[in-house]
């Protein structure tokens, strides 16, 4: 991994889901069915620059979030509290009761049933919450909020509604035409007080191109926001303002991850106490200087940013300061020590005996859901000896599977796994013989992984064959090896040199392998793609203002410099000739001349056809004949 660089995504159906951050900018892979619909494409996965991202997509007069009226509606509700809360009192004593820093935000976070359907299964949902998460994460833990540092988030519990919930009764998310204040009302119509944030994901088309809507927090005087508990209101409704909702389709396109990630890191700074973001330090994006236009808004600008400058990802110090109040009187009332286990989210952490989830989603016979009390949540219940929350050799009868039951499926360097009898856990597959040819026969197993390159089969060294003069340049994407420490002898396996080890057998790289030298890269027709990593502006640039050019120019001058005179007295005949045939028909105010000629195809003045027509006529012609023109 590069220095300085930052990478996450999840393996769903065998293939890399994710962002990869560097000094060049953020690259994002995705699966190819979200963009192409022919599906009998030779690859699987497309990957993209920040800065190759197209943005067909319109943000509304509200650019992304709601306009100001549906702000002034949810203020004036945020101060209908009808009960007052002390805890803020015993909030601050029990701050300085404690010196262990508490600075992790714990989310909950639910799909509907058409984010389901967009994403097509529970893996690809669960990699989209991890990406977003993780996407935030990075840019609170990154900023100071006036000495409140190291800000994080963690996912406390995930509901999924998948398209068969669209016929729940119970499934308030289940009906199709939904606005977006009814949807956040109906997430903040739930209870939420065992979570800092409660927030829905969807894939719905909202009016007016809102990408993202949530209750703004405040240090006092009204509520929502972080932290906030579940109250009643003054239209009789008990409500958790701890909330927001994200969606990730725009005007019938789906939202680039990129602009998503920013929306819900937005979104999240309304939670935490932030408004959009005013004045002309806090917008320099509407600054009048270049310079400053250029870096670009910050993320609690008032419409949606690309995210493709300097400031798209930062909060201004507008923002800084109003978090920074809120998270001083907010945060310790819900946030957690990080790194602490979290008992519902389905994974079996020290402390834990297993983890089915939470009640409405736990189907084990052998766990206590995290619903239940501190004492029971989280372990085994009475005389069950495993959970399948614990592996894949735990039965639902809460029984150990038998010896030589298979676990783990079979791959290309490890032999199937097979449960011992004695675990829940599935044991380590036994690996295959060292050298055995996997992934297209281009590599070779070692102890159970397929790293090792198939020269290393017979004792060469894996090479690139870089292009040089004489060598053939269908060779770039073969596997080239060469004898230890000897770069010389670099070839291709095809080649007469290795034809004893691979009988003249050509292999080829695989699509996206480096090639050339790490020049470039193979293409799915297996040829050689060279790389210009300084880009298009920069190859303009230098073909603009190469001495080099110029120079060449100077010479040609020189020896043809009768082509240069003929140029130049044609040039001056064809100014001529054009200033004399236009002049006839160009009016002049002296009147000493005569009255310029009409063009060939206009209609004259004194024409039999304008005769025929009334003034009241000509002139609603013309008008219709404009009306069509626009």
């Amino acid at each position: 991994m590069l220095l300085g660089s930052l990478t996450h995504g999840s393996v769903v159906d065998g293939k890399f889901e994710g962002f990869i951050q560097t000094h060049r900018g953020t690259f994002y892979v995705e699966p190819v069915e979200r963009y192409l619909q022919d599906k009998n494409v030779p690859f699987h996965s497309v990957i993209y620059h920040e800065d190759d991202i197209h943005y067909p997509h319109r943000y509304g007069p509200g650019g992304g979030c709601a306009d100001s009226s549906v702000f002034e509606r949810m203020k004036r509700y945020q101060a209908s509290e009808t009960i007052t809360s002390t805890d803020d009192h015993v909030l601050l004593r029990k701050k300085r009761m404690t010196q262990v820093e508490k600075n992790t935000c714990q989310l909950f976070i639910q799909t509907d049933h058409l984010f389901y359907k967009y994403y097509t299964s529970r893996e690809a949902v669960i990699a989209q919450i991890s990406s977003h998460v993780k996407a935030i994460d990075a840019i609170y833990q990154g900023t100071d909020f006036m000495g409140i540092r190291n800000i994080s988030f963690m996912v406390k519990r995930i509901r999924i509604n998948t398209t068969s919930d669209e016929r729940d009764r119970s499934n308030p998310f289940r009906f199709a035409n939904i606005g977006v204040e009814k949807f956040l009302e109906l997430n903040s119509e739930q209870n939420h007080d065992d979570y800092c944030l409660a927030y829905v994901f969807t894939d719905r088309d909202f009016d007016d191109g809102v990408l993202g809507l949530a209750w703004v927090g405040a240090p006092a005087g009204s509520s929502g926001g972080i932290c906030e508990k579940n109250k009643l209101y003054s239209d009789g409704k008990k409500k958790s303002l701890n909330t927001g909702i994200i969606t990730v389709q725009n005007y019938a396109s789906h939202v680039p991850p990129k602009v998503s990630h920013i929306t819900f890191a937005h979104e999240v700074g309304h939670n935490f106490g932030s408004p959009h973001d005013s004045g002309l330090e806090c917008t320099p994006g509407e600054s009048k200087s270049q310079d400053k236009k250029e870096r670009g808004n910050y993320i609690m600008y008032a419409r949606a940013t690309s995210g493709d400058k300097l400031n798209n990802n930062k909060f201004s110090v507008c923002s800084v300061k109003n978090i920074s109040q809120v998270l001083e009187k907010k945060s310790g009332s819900c946030f957690v020590e990080s790194g602490q286990p979290i008992c519902g989210n389905g994974l079996v952490e020290p402390g834990e005996e297993c983890d089915c989830g939470y009640s409405d989603q736990c189907k084990d016979e052998c766990c206590y859901d995290a619903n239940q009390p501190d004492n029971r949540k989280c372990k085994l219940k009475p005389n069950k000896v495993c959970s399948p929350s614990q592996g894949p050799c735990c039965r639902a009868e809460c029984s150990y599977k038998g010896r030589n039951e298979k676990c783990r499926e079979e791959s290309e360097c490890a032999h199937q796994g097979m449960c011992n009898g004695a675990s829940a856990q599935c044991p380590t597959s036994e690996p295959k013989a060292n050298f055995t040819a996997c992934h297209g026969d281009t590599q070779v197993c070692l102890n159970g992984g397929c790293s090792g390159s198939i020269c290393e089969k017979y004792g060469l060294e894996v090479c690139t064959c870089a292009s040089v003069d004489g060598k053939d340049e269908t060779e770039l994407c073969h596997v080239c090896c060469m004898e230890r420490m000897n770069p010389s002898t670099c070839s291709s396996t095809g080649s007469e040199r290795l034809a004893r080890f691979f009988n003249k057998k050509v292999t080829t790289l695989q699509a996206g392998s480096p090639c050339n030298d790490f020049k470039g890269y193979c293409d799915v027709f297996m040829k050689c793609r060279l790389v210009d990593a300084d880009g298009p502006l920069a190859r303009l640039k230098k073909a603009i203002f190469n001495p080099e050019l110029y120079e060449n120019i100077a010479e040609w001058i020189v020896a043809h410099w009768w082509a240069v005179l003929l140029m130049g007295i044609a040039l001056i005949m064809l100014m001529a000739g054009f200033i004399k045939i236009c002049s006839v028909h160009t009016p002049s105010s002296n009147p000493k001349l005569p009255p310029p000629k009409p063009l060939p195809g206009n209609i004259s003045p004194h024409s039999p056809l304008l005769r025929l027509l009334k003034p009241n006529q000509w002139v609603k012609e013309h008008y219709f004949v404009g009306c069509f023109g626009l």
